[in-house]
């Protein structure tokens, strides 16, 4: 089965590189990387342009991740989908580890895995306490832990544009309550990165204002026509 891996980018030029090797340095490298430039003003555009010939890197406006994710299904040619942040790290067995229990279970829809939390080297020493994690490894219900079937994300639909921070929260949910059966294998395959420009904790307001929009999206989604 084909892979394809989305990442959608914004101002990740000290991180990009790094995450676009843990992807196309994996013990089963997928089919094809397709790379959304969301519009970034720093030097990302310059990092991929060195990874010509080995990713499909396309730059929109700036948008939303949101978008620049979606952008990327539209462009995916393969049966299975997988995503990474731009500042996270895929481990090196991921996909061997997920494709294999995909093709040994033809009624999984999606497999997940564990995540890793760490502070990224080049954070400050005065402001890594601030970011160290309360628990370090964790199941990940994340989008860049998932590896899914593509015609079983159709199936649920896009994601939401209208939630930036949080459509993935959105989208899991309409998912869980559509039926997608999922799995978890027993190993970290995402380390993912903490540093001062995590969205979620620069903006924890905006974003626990947008899960309560995700959430009440759901249970009204759950309720009878009237």
């Amino acid at each position: 089965m084909r892979v394809s891996v989305v990442i959608a980018a914004y101002n990740a030029q000290g991180y990009i590189a790094e995450a676009i090797e843990s992807v196309l340095g994996q013990t089963v490298p997928p089919d094809e990387v397709i790379v959304i430039d969301d519009g970034s003003t720093d030097g990302t555009r310059s990092v991929l342009e060195r990874f010509a010939g080995r990713i499909v890197a396309l730059t929109q406006g700036n948008s939303g991740q949101a978008v620049a994710v979606n952008q990327g299904l539209a462009l995916a040619r393969g049966e299975l989908i997988g995503f990474c942040d731009a500042d996270d790290l895929w481990t090196a067995r991921k996909q061997e580890l997920q494709l294999a229990r995909l093709e040994r279970d033809g009624e999984l829809d999606a497999v997940f895995g564990k995540v890793q939390q760490f502070v990224s080297p080049d954070v400050p020493e005065q402001q890594r306490a601030r970011l160290t994690p309360a628990v370090e490894i964790m199941p990940g219900e994340l989008k860049q832990c998932m590896l899914i079937r593509r015609d079983a994300l159709m199936r649920i639909g896009a994601f939401d544009e209208t939630l930036p921070a949080t459509f993935f929260i959105a989208w899991l949910g309409r998912a869980k309550q559509g039926g997608l059966k999922t799995a978890h294998v027993d190993d970290i395959v995402v380390r993912r990165r903490l540093h001062p420009g995590n969205g979620g904790r620069l903006h924890t307001e905006a974003q626990n204002l947008q899960t309560l929009m995700a959430l009440r999206k759901a249970i009204k989604a759950q309720r009878p026509p009237e």
